[in-house]
């Protein structure tokens, strides 16, 4: 994950990166990923992405256009309640959103539950990004809630129980 910290001086913000690179200017096009919040602009490609078999695997599989045009404005919703909920994970060398990370809310066990989520393009797969992404979204979720996040993996799904490992899911 990549820390963010002020400068003494008042400064841009040094970001300091999990393989000890520091980049002053935490815009600067050699960040690989970044996360933010999904707009009204990014619907098309999440949509898209709703929409596309190898995306949604584990997951049901791919959305007919009006179930994903649904999930999407939950997205948008979830982001007006919770700092950490899912968040677009976008390439910064392209500028593509290539996934999301962060929580949802679902029934499971007679409970409500904040669930934890991931899910890349095919290509994004095994750079860890969904690690990364999600290391820096669960601090945040650690210092605006208390309470417990479920996640839940496809018993099929060996990189996705490797990430959520990495995690420190139990």
């Amino acid at each position: 994950p990549h820390r963010v910290e002020p400068t003494e001086d008042g400064g841009a913000p040094v970001v300091s990166l999990a393989d000890g690179t520091t980049l002053a200017d935490p815009s600067a096009a050699e960040l690989t990923r970044a996360l933010g919040f999904p707009t009204e602009l990014d619907r098309p490609r999440f949509v898209e992405l709703f929409r596309d078999e190898a995306f949604m695997a584990f997951s049901g599989g791919p959305m007919a256009a009006d179930r994903a045009q649904a999930r999407f404005d939950r997205m948008l919703a979830r982001c007006d309640e919770l700092s950490f909920a899912k968040q677009a994970i976008v390439e910064r060398c392209s500028g593509v959103v290539v996934g999301y990370t962060g929580v949802d809310w679902i029934e499971f066990d007679g409970r409500r539950w904040l669930e934890w989520g991931y899910r890349l393009v095919p290509a994004a797969r095994g750079k860890g990004y969904a690690t990364e992404a999600s290391l820096a979204l669960l601090e945040v979720a650690r210092s605006d809630r208390a309470g417990e996040i479920l996640g839940i993996v496809h018993p099929d799904n060996q990189a996705s129980e490797n990430v959520i490992r990495k995690l420190g899911f139990a």
